[in-house]
């Protein structure tokens, strides 16, 4: 005797993480040293790290310049994190006031997006 059920079986309700891919890996190179091979680096980390990949807050760095940014030992790598969270944030919201918005809507939209203010004004 054969059971059948009245439901198809429920999808698995865990969403996929996105990555960076590593097809076009060659075709990349670090943006300080110009290595080939580059790995992308979101710049936006921890919750934030999905949605800097849907819309490329990214950037390119070798193997070693990746590391040395996680470290974050050295000053340099502190200021140029922040030289690329607040060159992503403008941006953004250029490109939002281009559109027709003003500048304290781009500003909410960023704050629903990544939640943080990183230009000074």
């Amino acid at each position: 005797m054969k059971y059948y059920a009245l439901f198809p079986k429920p999808a698995a309700n865990k969403k996929r993480k996105k990555t960076n891919g590593w097809k076009d890996k060659p075709y990349r190179y670090c943006y300080y040293c110009g290595t080939p091979y580059a790995e992308r680096h979101e710049v936006y980390g921890g919750p934030n790290r999905q949605i800097s990949i849907d819309f490329g807050f990214q950037v390119d760095l070798c193997h070693s310049c990746h590391e040395e940014w996680h470290r974050q030992d050295k000053v340099i790598w502190q200021e140029r994190k922040a030289e690329w969270q607040q060159k992503f944030q403008y941006e953004y919201e250029q490109e939002l006031i281009a559109e027709g918005n003003t500048k304290e809507q781009a500003r909410r939209c960023w704050f629903g997006l990544i939640g943080k203010n990183y230009l000074d004004e």
